[in-house]
């Protein structure tokens, strides 16, 4: 393999990863409430004074920093003429599926990176130095790009990437920063201040994005210390301390008073427990659904992150350490724990990588009538053995969410209602599951229904599931069905004659 081919390789890896994330835009709508009421609807509201407000708006803890960021997006699409709240909202997704894209670099260097490691704790062959030129592609290739494509197409990081939840940015962040801290550890290079304050940095916003994430800055600040890395620790911290110190200031300006969304947020979740109220599950609720997302593959995975523990430790135990965290609330939901994903499919590749590389390095210098080839084939078969079993296994199980009710369809049906110019007022039979206001970038009157609302003329259209007790009552209070969308039927008052 020659350099020109592994640049080639990974352009096509990006284009690949590119391809399938439009592909989720253009199939699968957001539909988890926190996506419209925590970081989309807030900004929507503040700019066009027509929005949801949720409790945790009216208690405050939640950190204006991330619907600031999306508001400003919001504030300049308006400036420039664009005042559809759909078409902001398709690019708020888009743009963050671009930017998830990144994770397929870090996968890229992570893998280069954990494959050297292992491959440095190995005696190899030397080979022939006629097969060595100016096109040499750089050192453990083969599990940089295995790494960059699982990032690339694994396909829950591919749902997962058109959200615009918190933890897609948080996941970006301390991927990053444990991919800098092992190039850090393995070669500073001639600026590594300037790396360890880039790594500092990203730790602090991850973590500042998404508080659970904070064992990763542990074991990064445990692996700078067993490295003997240990002058570059303070300009970690000191620069981690940059986000803390934007968002204490964010939540001065909008709450009146420093990080003080950090604390009700702590003392509502961790001391009060508050969020049990949204359902609690046992601590093996994560280990159970890993494995129901990955039976087969989890397995794979699991083998290949012990055997080269000892290269990729750091990764594995960043996992392991938000999983245990993880499992220790009450509360879970799935994309609590999206990080262990990549940090697990990362050491898997870069030990795949070097096995493959060692494989390669027997063959080219293995005597004449030994039947080198048929050692490289053997190595090319397993890998991508490895690749079919992972992502196979991964995208027969791919669909379904965190709650059943969370349909794709009840988004559509209300978004074709909130389009329709005769709209007056919406009832529907779940607020929870529905989007908010500015999907429709006009404002009407949207309740949870009850029978004597069905009477009232201000609401000309009720949203419910199809079949159920509010379709029927609606019918028998004089609604007709106009549009349906799988499960779901948008219902329309019927004209009144005038005499």
């Amino acid at each position: 393999m020659t350099r020109r081919r592994v640049t080639i390789a990974l352009a096509a890896i990006f284009g690949l990863g590119l391809a399938l994330r439009v592909l989720a835009l253009w199939i699968e709508p957001p539909h988890h409430p926190d996506e419209f009421f925590q970081y989309l609807e807030p900004a929507w509201r503040h700019l066009t004074g027509a929005g949801v407000e949720t409790w945790e708006w009216r208690a405050g803890i939640r950190s204006w920093a991330l619907p600031g960021y999306h508001g400003a997006w919001m504030a300049l699409a308006m400036k420039l003429g664009v005042r559809d709240g759909l078409a902001i909202g398709t690019f708020l997704r888009a743009h963050w599926a671009l930017l998830s894209l990144t994770l397929v670099w870090a996968g890229w260097r992570g893998g280069l990176l954990l494959t050297r490691r292992s491959l440095a704790r190995k005696v190899l062959p030397t080979a022939s130095t006629s097969s060595l030129g100016s096109d040499v592609p750089p050192m453990g290739w083969q599990g940089g790009l295995l790494a960059a494509l699982l990032c690339a197409i694994f396909p829950l990081l591919v749902r997962f990437s058109i959200h615009t939840l918190s933890e897609l940015p948080s996941i970006l962040c301390m991927v990053w920063a444990l991919v800098l801290t092992g190039e850090l550890v393995e070669d500073p290079g001639p600026s590594p201040r300037k790396k360890a304050m880039w790594t500092g940095f990203l730790i602090g916003l991850g973590v500042c994005l998404r508080i659970q994430h904070a064992p990763v800055a542990l074991v990064i600040a445990i692996w700078l210390l067993v490295a003997r890395r240990a002058r570059l620790l303070p300009y970690v911290v000191l620069l981690s301390l940059l986000p803390v110190a934007l968002f204490g200031g964010i939540d001065w300006a909008t709450w009146g008073t420093p990080f003080s969304s950090f604390i009700a947020y702590v003392k509502f979740n961790v001391l009060q427990s508050g969020a049990d109220i949204f359902g609690k599950l046992p601590p093996s609720w994560y280990a159970t659904t890993f494995f129901h997302r990955l039976p087969v593959g989890l397995g794979v995975l699991g083998l290949l992150c012990i055997l080269g523990l000892r290269s990729g430790w750091p990764f594995v135990a960043s996992a392991l350490g938000l999983a245990a965290l993880l499992s220790t609330q009450a509360h879970k939901e799935e994309r609590f724990a999206m990080l262990c994903w990549p940090l697990l499919l990362i050491p898997a590749a870069g030990l795949v990588g070097a096995w493959w590389a060692t494989q390669k390095a027997r063959a080219d210098a293995a005597e004449p009538g030994k039947r080198p080839r048929l050692r490289i084939w053997i190595a090319r078969a397993a890998t991508a053995l490895f690749v079919v079993v992972v992502l196979g296994d991964a995208a027969l199980h791919a669909r379904g969410n965190d709650f059943a009710d969370l349909s794709p369809d009840r988004f559509r049906a209300q978004i074709w209602a909130g389009r329709q110019s005769d709209i007056t007022g919406l009832l529907y039979d779940e607020p929870l599951f529905t989007g908010g206001y500015m999907w429709f970038s006009r404002p009407f009157p949207q309740v949870m229904w009850k029978p004597t609302l069905l009477h009232n003329p201000l609401f000309s259209h009720v949203l419910a599931p199809r079949h159920s007790g509010l379709s029927l009552a609606a019918e028998r209070a004089g609604f007709v069905e106009v549009f349906s969308a799988g499960n779901f039927a948008i219902l329309r008052r019927r004209a009144v004659a005038t005499p």
